[in-house]
């Protein structure tokens, strides 16, 4: 994967186009996205799975859950021969589906040759995570844990994908002070199921008005933050629109409210759109054991006003100078 200097401040580390992408390479592409996806939805529907299984005598069915529930849970499984060739094949063939993948690092501070300990805060969240998910396997970004939903890590088939492509984690908050107390680096999609929510074919949202935790776990440990937005995901899926109240509402009880459908012969295919997925500069917090409500504001203010920024200097590349004039984020 080469990496193109844009400007002497920005550093693109993957650029990939439909024009130079085959036939092959496409399906390939689709193949690893409806992977991913079909992934995901089984995770979340898994203990119905065993339990139908169990109910109904498919003890073979049953049988094979647990083995992999076994193997999920095996220390140094994404070290071996075979998550190394599953993880070059993703980063390889997943941009290809897709109209144009470009992933930009703002400052020229590209992971991992910088030394500060980073919160990597990623927008928007969208449906599936599919910028989320370029970054999980972009090779940059190896030492970074990206952090999962519990519900999602405990599952055995994300869990045991996940740590073969990557170096996943719990977004726990135990986990979460466990990980940033060792010093590691994390990614983390603050929006949300709410985000989630509110993705949109026609308007960029993300949802971090209320999110102050990570800032506050930030401000605790003394570590910087650097706002991460993927301009298009909201374009990869049709979601239905309005009842926000209700569906937010659900929301913070940890149920999914979003309605997606992608490519009209195959609902869980993203449509093939363009991906610019930009890591902004670094926020560089002071370090304060016990932050007061006051200086957790403070900071958060700061993220907000740092994502805007990144949005506003970002979208004509991503969208065009036409769209680029009438399109806004709408921060909830």
């Amino acid at each position: 994967m080469a990496v193109v200097t844009e400007s002497e401040n920005d550093v693109t580390v993957l650029q990939s186009d439909s024009d130079s992408v085959g036939m092959l390479e496409s399906i390939f592409g689709a193949i690893t996205v409806s992977f991913f996806i079909i992934i995901w939805l089984a995770s979340a529907i898994s203990p119905l799975i065993l339990g139908f299984a169990v109910a109904r005598g498919f003890y073979s069915v049953a049988t094979a859950i647990v083995v992999v529930t076994v193997i999920a849970y095996l220390p140094g499984i994404g070290n071996g021969p075979i998550a190394r060739r599953l993880r070059m094949f993703i980063d390889k063939h997943h941009p290809s589906y897709y109209d144009g993948v470009s992933i930009v690092f703002e400052g020229g501070e590209v992971p991992p040759a910088e030394h500060r300990q980073t919160f990597f805060a990623v927008h928007p969240h969208g449906a599936f995570c599919i910028g989320w998910a370029m970054l999980f396997t972009c090779p940059n970004m190896y030492k970074v844990r990206f952090c999962f939903a519990p519900a999602l890590f405990i599952s055995p088939f994300f869990r045991l994908f996940s740590r073969c492509v990557g170096k996943p984690g719990s977004a726990a908050r135990p986990a979460m002070n466990s990980y940033l107390k060792a010093g590691e680096d994390v990614a983390l999609p603050p929006g949300g199921f709410e985000e989630a929510t509110l993705t949109s074919t026609t308007q960029d949202r993300v949802f971090i008005k209320k999110r102050y935790g990570f800032v506050r776990l930030c401000l605790k440990y003394g570590v910087a933050i650097r706002p991460v937005y993927a301009f298009g995901e909201g374009s990869l899926f049709n979601n239905v629109q309005g009842l926000w109240n209700t569906r937010l509402a659900l929301n913070r009880f940890g149920i999914p409210t979003i309605l997606v459908w992608g490519r009209w012969f195959s609902p869980l295919l993203p449509k093939k759109k363009q991906l610019h997925i930009v890591v902004g500069r670094t926020i560089v917090l002071p370090k304060i054991e016990n932050p007061t409500k006051e200086e957790v504001s403070k900071w958060h203010n700061k993220y907000i006003a740092e994502l805007r920024r990144i949005y506003d200097d970002h979208k004509e590349n991503a969208y065009g100078p036409e769209k680029a004039k009438e399109i806004k984020l709408e921060v909830w």
